[in-house]
């Protein structure tokens, strides 16, 4: 919240009423102010009796006028200026300023991020802010989709080839219930698994599996890709079973598809084990709507966003 005091300025009998009045006559012609007047709903009578505290105002945002990021802040305060409030009383405040306000929003969002694997690359993306000039209706439809399933909490399987954006576009999901206020949970499940092998004297990788369990979403990215354990399977079959319970939404990417995914959970170094494979399966079945997402390699296309 902006933090705002009560401004009155004092009579300067150094200026003259001729100063002033020029000074008012070009605060009208600004055509900022004005906005901000407009916006602020400040009456034009404020201009007489205020005309030095709008000056000062005007001054203090000129370096933000044409400002393009927040890396190109030339304030004193980083990402903050003078503003301005009028509620009967005209008030000076200090506002974070557009760029501020995105990058204070997504730490919020952040912050209800239980566990997060993914990087900063990912953390605002949108489903919106997806460019779709010159993609396929294929595609378009598939991104439509998505978000429509995510916007009614169902869970996808989300599996194409290497490079079409899965991850992307789960990230967009799991951005949109954490900004909406929910709690999410994004594990990259080959890192997951490396974390559980490392873990496993201690049982540490007990409580990330509590995370995955209770978060809004869970996302569960690039499975098919791990080294299949017995205890892996287990960890996996226990968050499934946790949130098939609750009705959580679940998404899952991978390259191949339910099949595929079946054929890779069968084997381990131990030998094949089809009961424990199945089980993961058909909670998945149950989770999670399968969702083919076709294309080209659009990796390059992300990573210039």
């Amino acid at each position: 919240m902006a933090e705002m005091k009560q401004f009155s300025f004092p009579k300067d009998p150094n200026r003259d009423d001729t100063e002033k009045n020029q000074l008012i006559d070009r605060l009208r012609r600004d055509a900022y102010l004005h906005r901000v007047m407009k916006t602020q709903g400040i009456p034009d009578e404020a201009l007489s009796r205020h005309a030095f505290l709008f000056q000062r105002y005007l001054e203090e945002v000129k370096p933000c006028r044409g400002c393009k990021s927040l890396k190109d802040c030339r304030q004193a305060k980083k990402g903050y200026h003078m503003g301005i409030r009028y509620d009967g009383i005209l008030q000076e405040t200090v506002e974070a300023c557009p760029y501020m306000q995105e990058c204070l929003k997504a730490e919020a969002q952040m912050d209800r991020y239980l566990v997060c694997d993914f990087g900063d690359a990912l953390r605002s993306v949108r489903f919106e802010k997806i460019q779709l000039e010159g993609e396929t209706s294929a595609y378009l439809n598939t991104v439509g989709k998505l978000a429509s399933l995510c916007d009614e909490q169902k869970g996808v399987f989300l599996y194409g080839n290497m490079g079409t954006g899965k991850t992307y576009l789960a990230a967009c999901a799991a951005n949109r219930i954490a900004e909406a206020g929910g709690s999410a949970a994004f594990i990259h499940y080959p890192s997951f698994c490396d974390r559980i092998a490392v873990t496993a004297y201690s049982g540490e990788y007990r409580k990330e599996a509590d995370q995955c369990r209770a978060a809004d979403i869970l996302v569960i990215d690039d499975i098919g890709a791990e080294e299949v354990t017995d205890r892996n399977r287990m960890v996996l079959l226990s968050i499934l079973d946790g949130r098939m319970q609750k009705g959580k939404m679940t998404w899952f990417t991978g390259n191949g598809d339910l099949r595929s995914l079946q054929r890779h959970l069968r084997e381990t170094n131990n030998g094949e084990s089809i009961s424990a494979a199945d089980r993961i399966i058909e909670r998945i079945r149950a989770l999670a709507q399968p969702v083919y997402l076709d294309g080209n390699d659009r990796r390059a296309l992300y990573t210039a966003e």
